[in-house]
């Protein structure tokens, strides 16, 4: 029989299925503590027909046994893990899974959202040191995207005055979007955390970004 976790790794890794069919098999699951009888799922889930089927035929693949054993070799955890944020929990159609590389406990503290263009101009810059500093010397944590423009210069300024961050990536961890952000990312996750709901080997596809800042908030 597959544990919790094993079946949320799989589930959150299975092509074809959309986010909110996803959600609710996880709670079709968990409320039959059924997690190995597929049919059992699709016939009491309600998910969508595309969905069903993409379930049936790939659950079982080459393809996703690949993925899965590729994906375990990352840090990650599940919504049924203690340690999963109970905000993140509480939005709607929250990720099953959350690959990490840094300190996990940072997802506990504290925080405070960036969220800016990607076109940063002089007076974003100057506000953001303004602004930044003082809630980084109270031990706040700066979330941002890692992306060009704002999210970046303000992860650079919390590494800068020895703050704490995370950063929230739209691809899988053996990824950097942008290619010239990949020291920047991996700074953040030797001196803060850096945390994707995508699997290894996902590239930065526009959709994957507006999800991601869910997890932002």
């Amino acid at each position: 029989m597959l544990q919790v976790n094993d079946f949320l790794l799989r589930l959150s890794l299975c092509r074809g299925i959309g986010l909110v069919s996803k959600y609710r098999l996880w709670e079709c699951a968990q409320q039959a503590r059924c997690f190995n009888n597929i049919d059992y799922l699709i016939d009491h889930a309600n998910v969508s027909l595309r969905s069903a089927s993409s379930l049936k035929n790939n659950w079982t693949s080459p393809e996703l046994d690949q993925a899965v054993a590729l994906n375990s070799q990352e840090k990650f955890i599940t919504i049924a893990d203690p340690l999963y944020p109970i905000t993140l929990k509480e939005t709607y159609c929250p990720p099953l899974v959350l690959f990490y590389r840094g300190n996990l406990s940072l997802l506990h503290q504290p925080s405070i959202g960036v969220v800016g263009t990607r076109q940063i101009t002089n007076y974003g810059q100057s506000a953001l040191r303004g602004l930044l500093p003082p809630v980084i010397k109270r031990q706040i944590v700066v979330i941002s995207g890692l992306a060009q423009g704002v999210d970046g210069f303000s992860h650079e300024l919390a590494l800068k005055h020895g703050g704490l961050t995370i950063g929230v990536i739209g691809t899988g961890l053996d990824q950097a979007y942008p290619r010239n952000h990949q020291v920047l990312q991996d700074e953040v996750a030797r001196q803060g955390l850096v945390i994707s709901e995508y699997g290894r080997g996902e590239p930065p596809v526009a959709y994957h970004f507006p999800e991601r800042n869910i997890i932002k908030r």
